[in-house]
């Protein structure tokens, strides 16, 4: 729960930024993810979605999420939650969003979910990256712009991950040198596109169901390969059949791209690997031994 204080503090920061008149009646604790801990604020008739971290810890994460949730806003059909309030408290860094209570989707939800990520992906940019890092889970992205996607996946995410598990003593040796293996050999496997915008974590845990229309959540965007945003729906089982369909039929993807699925997901593989140990090694090195 938040403190008695922290409440008090938030009461009138509310009121300061107009969003109620009334007293914060109940604050309870939601499923906020892995880093985050989250509450639902209720105040005079209104819903308020909390997000609360250590300030030390994840520097600038807020920051981070409100940009790239700006991006998607701007970007696509696709909602995200409104931002509404954001700040410190003591040792604490806290983001007020829009409390979106999960509807029953409407009958071409799943149309227009494909349609709108589509249109995400129309997004381009010169080079692949962002002008800042942001985060993916509690780990840092780099996202140091590169001219081409290969040079981007190898050094940004594989290598980077690599490094990391590293440092944690949680690569063994077998894994780092099937990467190794691995890397002269993306470049003739990836086909070339534009960059495309990207929200970077798009697993059934970052969307929602607003008002029966799709909702994004929790971005980590970057401009990227749109099939990563593809891959990764299909990480942990996949999405309904209709979102593909109709991404496809609004921006087709390139032939081969189900075989490519895996080689994108070792990134996300690896960084389970960094958050939560080395049983998702051998995930990813089911995946590598096909390639090397």
């Amino acid at each position: 729960m938040i403190s008695t204080i922290f409440q008090l503090y938030l009461e009138n920061a509310l009121k300061n930024a107009q969003l109620t008149s009334s007293s914060i009646e109940a604050a309870s604790s939601v499923s906020g993810g892995s880093v985050n801990r989250a509450f639902k604020l209720q105040s005079g008739g209104k819903s308020f979605f909390l997000k609360v971290n250590q300030l030390d810890a994840f520097p600038k994460m807020f920051d981070k999420e409100i940009l790239g949730l700006d991006l998607i806003r701007k970007s696509s059909a696709i909602t995200v939650p409104n931002v509404l309030l954001k700040g410190e408290f003591e040792e604490q860094a806290y983001l007020v969003l829009e409390f979106v209570e999960t509807s029953q989707p409407t009958k071409n939800y799943w149309k227009l979910f494909g349609e709108g990520l589509a249109e995400l992906h129309q997004n381009s940019a010169q080079m692949f990256g962002l002008e800042y890092n942001n985060y993916n889970g509690s780990l840092v992205q780099v996202n140091d712009f590169k001219s081409d996607w290969t040079s981007f996946f190898i050094e940004n995410r594989l290598m980077e991950q690599q490094r990391q598990a590293r440092d944690k003593g949680r690569l063994d040796r077998q894994l780092s040198e099937m990467l190794e293996k691995l890397y002269p050999k993306l470049s003739s496997i990836f086909p070339k596109e534009q960059p495309s915008l990207l929200h970077g974590d798009l697993w059934s845990g970052n969307y929602l169901v607003k008002d029966g229309m799709p909702c994004f959540m929790d971005p980590s965007v970057y401009y990227g390969h749109r099939e990563v945003d593809l891959a990764m729906t299909l990480l942990f089982g996949g999405f309904d059949k209709k979102m593909y369909e109709s991404y496809q039929a609004k921006f087709p993807l390139e032939k081969g791209w189900e075989q490519r699925v895996d080689l994108l997901n070792l990134y996300p593989l690896l960084v389970h690997v960094n958050l939560f140990g080395s049983s998702y090694s051998q995930r990813a090195k089911s995946i590598l031994k096909n390639y090397v």
